[in-house]
């Protein structure tokens, strides 16, 4: 009776090995899943100082992308972009300026030029930025890209998930949509600007662009 015992109870003890084996193996496989890496296409230091918070926590890595051909004039831009660099140095993330080239953003939009903010211009603004988002996640072999674009209430989140998410299914990558940040807009938002008052960061008078600027 006793050696029946002790043989029943290294068999549990077996099946509890094996039990938690596998459970450690499928944990650590979801863990690895959600710890990918992704490109953070970044407007303005503003938009993204929450947003970098957010994403530290879910992804190994995150890259901070600025690659905004629409800002002038170009003073305005070297602001932009000193402010950027910064919140990669406070949170430590690899920083990519992309080619500032403006003139070929005003052939990209020619004929688009008294769109109003939100309109037809604004679209193709959008595609430009995250196609090149897009273009920088797979050279750097990462599997994810996203934007900076859908945090400031003066853009329509679900048209920048929208070209994001087409861009992404062209690429075979995937774009994280502002849904998937599990937070509501406006409180993104708020700590955001939160943080960019703490974090010193410039701010900004219009959206970027030279017809935005007359728009005003």
């Amino acid at each position: 009776m006793r050696g029946r015992g002790v043989g029943g109870g290294r068999g549990n003890v077996c099946r509890f090995i094996y039990t938690f084996t596998r459970l450690f193996i499928y944990l650590f496989f979801i863990i690895m899943e959600d710890k990918s890496k992704i490109v953070l296409h970044t407007c303005c230091a503003v938009c993204g100082a929450y947003l970098c918070e957010l994403l530290k926590n879910q992804f190994s890595e995150v890259l901070i992308y600025f690659y905004n051909p629409n800002i002038y004039p170009r003073e305005e831009y070297e602001k932009r972009l000193a402010s950027a660099k910064k919140l990669a140095e406070i949170y430590k993330m690899e920083f990519v300026e992309g080619e500032y080239d403006n003139e070929n953003w005003l052939e990209k939009v020619k004929g688009l030029e008294n769109e109003p903010e939100g309109g037809k211009r604004c679209l193709v603004c959008f595609a430009m930025r995250l196609e090149k988002s897009a273009q920088l996640a797979k050279e750097r072999g990462f599997e994810y890209f996203t934007t900076t674009l859908a945090v400031s209430p003066y853009k329509d989140e679900k048209l920048t998930d929208e070209i994001g998410e087409t861009i992404a299914k062209e690429n075979n990558l995937k774009f994280l949509k502002s849904v998937e940040l599990n937070q509501e807009k406006k409180e993104i938002w708020n700590k955001t600007r939160e943080l960019a008052r703490k974090m010193e960061f410039y701010h900004q008078k219009y959206c970027g662009c030279q017809f935005s600027i007359y728009s005003k």
